[in-house]
């Protein structure tokens, strides 16, 4: 009896995640999910509370990532000057970010575009807020451990960072004809771009 249950979650979820990507969440259906994945309309609520809650579980695994970025950004080995030079850690940042794209596309798109009515359709304005906090307190441990830095940094400037780095990963995802390599080689320019203009602010 629970495999049986396990498997109608599974096959709800498989064929939501398929009429999200292919419909946004407001176009969805959920008489159209019950049909597509066999299991009666009213029996879905056994599963599900309402069509917003399958869509938060079919990107759960995308937002688990986010939050594992931001909680792993302030991590004290991050707060290190080799931030700005060390090619192994630049390295790092970016094949985090194109793990980021190439494992979760489908899903990025249907959240920063199409999640109108859901319960996330303000995650850009919440997650830049979460992300500007998070830069503000990383600039301040870095004051603290290195006093010689400039930090004088705006909130707004932070604000914008914060912004400025969903709209790229937004522009990737809506241009279906980059290949992996374009890909990971815009990411490496960009990550380039980015930490080169950080250490010039901060006058490292």
């Amino acid at each position: 009896m629970q495999i049986q249950k396990e498997n109608s979650k599974e096959s709800i979820l498989k064929v939501a995640g398929e009429e999200f990507f292919a419909k946004g969440f407001k176009d969805s259906s959920m008489r159209i999910i019950a049909k597509k994945s066999g299991v009666g309309l009213s029996n879905i609520y056994n599963y599900f509370k309402n069509k917003d809650e399958i869509f938060c579980e079919v990107l759960a695994s995308l937002l688990s990532a986010f939050n594992s970025m931001i909680e792993d950004h302030n991590r004290p080995e991050n707060i290190s000057l080799n931030m700005f030079t060390d090619a192994d850690l630049q390295r790092k940042m970016i094949d985090d970010f194109v793990y980021l794209i190439n494992q979760y596309r489908s899903e990025l798109k249907l959240l920063l575009f199409y999640a109108h009515g859901s319960s996330l359709e303000n995650f850009r304005e919440e997650f830049t807020v979460r992300n500007t906090k998070t830069g503000l307190e990383y600039i301040r441990k870095m004051k603290e451990k290195y006093p010689q830095v400039n930090t004088n940094i705006s909130d707004f400037f932070m604000h914008t960072i914060s912004s400025w780095w969903l709209s790229i990963i937004g522009e990737i995802v809506t241009h279906d004809d980059l290949s992996d390599i374009e890909i990971e080689n815009f990411i490496s320019e960009f990550i380039v771009f980015v930490t080169g203009g950080w250490e010039r602010l901060m006058d490292v």
